[in-house]
């Protein structure tokens, strides 16, 4: 069940690479360095936003399947395992409720947005975290602990300069290329332990 889940999650996150790769190649009119991801789905390329945000709870979803099964005695992953359901069901969520356009009154919607996704960057960030503790303890895929904690505390960093751009101008002109910065971040974890169940 680990390898299908690995194998299932490898085929999802590529679909996530491949619809944020279009959308950045398409004529939305949107900047890399100061528009967040997000708004793509407030353009006329939101399935691609969509297609993107759904790809990645799948593969959050086999993640936790396969750590489940996978763990053994690690009785411990099963706060990983309850984090990453909780990342794919606000991932899963978050393109039905879309983001406010910048400059426009704040709305209910765009509120649960701003909920949904920050609650989606820390799940996956304490995810990684946690896991690697698991795993340091442990001796099943204990060479990935420290990879784990690494990519964890880089998308705590990313995390807080992204909540940072709130009040700073300054990080606020650049919150595209931070966000994105951030996506790699997570979708590099999700890429190395996937690789991992699979193999």
């Amino acid at each position: 069940m680990t390898q299908i889940a690995g194998l299932v999650a490898l085929a999802s996150l590529a679909v996530v690479v491949a619809a944020l790769a279009y959308l950045h190649i398409a004529p939305t009119g949107l900047s890399p360095l100061r528009n967040a991801v997000s708004q793509y789905g407030i353009t006329p390329y939101r399935l691609g936003y969509r297609v993107a945000t759904i790809a990645f709870a799948l593969a959050a979803v086999a993640l936790a399947v396969g750590l489940a099964s996978g763990a053994g005695a690690h009785e411990q992953a099963s706060l990983v395992v309850a984090l990453l359901v909780l990342f794919a069901l606000t991932r899963a969520l978050v393109s039905w409720f879309p983001m406010d356009a910048p400059g426009r009154t704040r709305t209910r919607t765009g509120a649960r947005h701003g909920l949904l996704a920050i609650t989606t960057f820390l799940a996956i960030a304490l995810a990684a975290l946690r896991l690697g503790t698991v795993l340091h303890a442990g001796t099943h895929w204990h060479s990935l602990a420290g990879v784990s904690t690494g990519l964890g505390w880089a998308m705590i960093a990313g995390l807080l300069v992204m909540l940072a751009a709130r009040s700073i101008p300054a990080i606020a002109a650049r919150f595209g290329a931070i966000e994105r910065g951030f996506y790699v971040l997570a979708i590099a974890w999700s890429v190395v332990f996937a690789v991992a169940f699979a193999g």
